[in-house]
Order: C-alpha cells, then structure tokens, then sequence
C-alpha cells in the first residue's frame, strides 16, 4: 500500500515555490525538492505537519494513499485528482514504477 508525496502539486495550487516552502515550513530547498522527486527516504511527522500547516492544512495535500492492486488504480486517481484539483496525468509520475508496470501489463489484457 503505497504512500506517494503530493507535495509538489499542492505547493503549485498554492502559488508557491519550492523555496517558499522550504521557507515557510522552516525546511530546506533540498528536502523539499528530494521530497517531490520521490528521493527522501522518509518524512517526519513533525515535517509532515510543518508542511500541512504551509499547503491549507491537510495531509492529503502532502502525502496520499493509492492502492497497489492495479484495478483500483483509476479510482484512487479519480479520487485523489478531484481532491487536488489537477488532473490524473499531474499525479502518475508520483506513483511508483512498479506500480505503473502492473497497471500497464493488468491494462493491456
């Protein structure tokens, strides 16, 4: 059950940059930006709460649960596209590769 950072298309609906929220969650640029590029190993929740606190003050702004099973991937993209306000295409390059791969293969049957 993945976990993907949303942190990034929350951070653009908000108008901000990624060093206006380093700033303003008094983090760095480069944990942010490793946070968007899906390259931080992990996210304290007392990060992960300065971070809420920056994008409206919700979770679901910065980090968000999909499914791993590959025919409940349209859904939790539906889902998650309308709570976000982007669209579907804005939130797969946060899914994880694996992830994608199984869709691609449970899709092409």
């Amino acid at each position: 059950m993945p976990i993907i950072v949303v942190l990034s298309i929350s951070r653009r609906n908000c108008n901000l940059t990624q060093e206006q929220v380093a700033r303003l969650s008094d983090r760095s640029q480069q944990l942010i930006g490793k946070l968007e590029q899906g390259k931080a190993k992990g996210i304290g929740f007392e990060t992960l709460s300065q971070l809420c606190k920056v994008t409206e003050g919700e979770l679901g702004n910065v980090i968000a649960y999909i499914s791993d099973d590959p025919r409940e991937l349209d859904d939790n993209l539906t889902k998650l596209s309308k709570k976000l306000g982007c669209s579907t295409e804005e939130i797969w390059p946060h899914i994880p590769e694996e992830i994608r791969r199984a869709y691609r293969s449970w899709r092409s049957f």
